[in-house]
């Protein structure tokens, strides 16, 4: 175990010592805490708020343990899906997991130390969201010391056990997927694991929980606890424990959940000795190709300039796990989140939706659709990635015969794809599932489209402003960066001034006046965004290195 600990501390230190990041970088992060500290306070807030409101209504029917039951079970759908990414990134597809191989380690050493940073990334969002939270309930509750003493175990040994068997479940499928002939299709596949994770339980807990009255179930079965952490046991074990801490059972329970915790890591020791190693070296595989003169032809025949770069930057995304998920996964997450929500829901208000929305004035209509597609393409992980990419690679744009415009346009123009796929997504849901009427679907479908391109130029102005060149490893694009708040924050401001201009001309009124005049604010808007890019180009595309 020494070796292990040693490796896990080494694997810490690389990944989170500030000792090679730039100044600019450290002021950043300085920023990032001063900004996040009113937003904490507003998190902080809105949890004692929520937990109030909770143990106000069940504490007359003795269920107060299911708000600690909820909790718990909300906590570990997190763990899961989180540790999805970080496990493929740090496990697989980070630049050194083949240097390590050839260390006269054991595979579980390796593992162990590579679970380091994902497992204790697990702990700050415990210390934002959890902690509090438990520190909330019992002061509500009025609990004693000894109810903290035990919350203090819980909330350490919480992210264990989904920690350990998402890990688990994915070295089991890499393992048996990640064989070389099939390696660029495996890491696709994988990457789609925390897509699907997500959608699959949203789908899970709502057909569980249909349309049943929780409170009214809760009073006349008074076993709600059980029912809401009926697919979690170690959230029943846990708010088990923390309800009588004082009693024989809550010691038993506490002792359960530390001896689960425990056998979690042996399993995840066991698993990772056998199946790490057999996962990691699939990586390092190749394919044969066979040519022919047909094959051949159809490479080297020639095609517009703007298309072969645009699918350089596509293949690139779909076939880098980490650009897969980060941008190809997540902009697609919320569209198709939305469809599988209406899906479920069309009984219920959201199928009625098209209309009430019939009925409404076409002047808030139009201008709340159009706030809403400004959050949903605000910020596009493709167009604020677009430059850092490319990594130290960038310089062979310097010496190629392209023009920088076309580049930088290729580069907006996968940027802007992604988002008229989650457009069209959208799209599909409101005008089937939900009955939009055309006309309302049509104005905000066409503001989108502007909205998108502004947005996606913005993107790409800002990473070419500032891009991260010098990354060793694909995470580094994303790891702790705030470029994606700067476009957004600027679209929020430029288009909220707008908005809010066009909402108080009284003269204007009506469906189609309203969404004439953004169509020339928002077109005029595009074009100078399009200007700026431009200029930008040409002053920054030959000095990135």
């Amino acid at each position: 175990m020494s070796n292990t600990w040693k490796l896990m501390k080494l694997m810490v230190k690389m990944q989170l010592s500030f000792a090679h990041r730039s100044t600019a970088e450290k002021s950043g992060y300085l920023i990032l805490a001063v900004v996040m500290i009113p937003f904490g306070l507003l998190i902080l807030t809105l949890l004692n708020e929520m937990i109030a409101v909770m143990y106000e209504a069940f504490s007359p029917t003795g269920d107060e343990a299911v708000i600690l039951g909820i909790l718990f079970v909300l906590m570990t759908v997190f763990y899961c899906f989180i540790t999805i990414g970080t496990v493929l990134s740090s496990f697989y597809f980070a630049e050194d997991v083949e240097s390590f191989v050839t260390l006269p380690f054991h595979p579980y050493q390796i593992a162990a130390g590579k679970a380091a940073v994902p497992f204790l990334s697990l702990y700050g969002i415990n210390a934002v969201i959890l902690l509090p939270a438990l520190g909330f309930y019992g002061l509500h509750s009025g609990a004693g010391i000894l109810y903290y003493c035990w919350s203090f175990f819980i909330w350490l040994l919480l992210p264990v056990l989904p920690f350990v068997l998402t890990a688990i479940a994915i070295m089991f499928i890499m393992r048996f997927v990640n064989i070389s002939k099939n390696k660029d299709r495996s890491k696709v596949v994988a990457g789609l694991l925390g897509f699907v994770f997500v959608i699959g339980i949203n789908v899970v807990i709502r057909l569980e929980s249909g349309n049943q009255d929780m409170y009214q179930l809760a009073v006349e079965q008074g076993n709600l606890l059980e029912l809401v952490t009926k697919f979690f046991p170690t959230a029943y074990i846990s708010s088990s424990a923390l309800t009588a801490p004082a009693s024989l059972q809550g010691i038993l329970y506490l002792i359960l959940m530390i001896g689960i915790s425990a056998g979690g890591i042996a399993l995840f020791f066991t698993i990772g000795q056998k199946l790490y190693f057999k996962g990691v070296l699939g990586l390092s595989g190749g394919k044969r190709n066979t040519f022919t003169a047909d094959t051949v032809e159809g490479y080297v025949k020639k095609k517009p300039l703007i298309y072969s770069l645009c699918k350089k930057e596509v293949l690139l995304i779909l076939r880098t796990p980490t650009f897969f998920t980060q941008i190809f996964v997540q902009s697609l997450i919320l569209p198709v989140l939305a469809i599988v929500l209406i899906t479920m829901e069309m009984d219920g208000p959201i199928g009625g939706a098209g209309a009430q929305l019939a009925d409404m004035n076409g002047k808030t209509v139009i201008l709340a659709s159009a706030a809403l597609s400004v959050v949903i393409f605000g910020s596009n992980p493709a167009s604020i990635s677009s430059i850092s990419r490319d990594g130290k690679s960038w310089f062979n744009h310097l010496y190629l015969p392209v023009p920088p415009s076309k580049v930088i346009m290729s580069k907006m123009l996968t940027a802007y794809l992604l988002n008229a796929i989650s457009l069209i997504l959208l799209s599909a849901a409101a005008l089937w599932m939900i009955n939009i009427p055309l006309p309302i679907w049509g104005a905000w479908f066409i503001l989108s489209l502007l909205i998108s391109w502004i947005a996606s130029a913005a993107g790409v102005m800002v990473d070419l402003y500032s891009p991260k060149l010098d990354w060793t490893d694909e995470r580094e694009v994303f790891k702790g960066r705030f470029i994606g708040i700067v476009p957004l924050a600027i679209e929020a401001l430029v288009f909220g001034v707008i908005l809010v201009i066009v909402l108080n001309i009284k003269s204007l009124q009506g469906l189609w006046p309203v969404s004439g005049a953004l169509f020339i604010i928002f077109l005029l808007l595009a074009l100078l965004t399009q200007r700026a890019l431009k200029k930008i180009t040409e002053r920054r595309y030959h000095k990135l290195l």
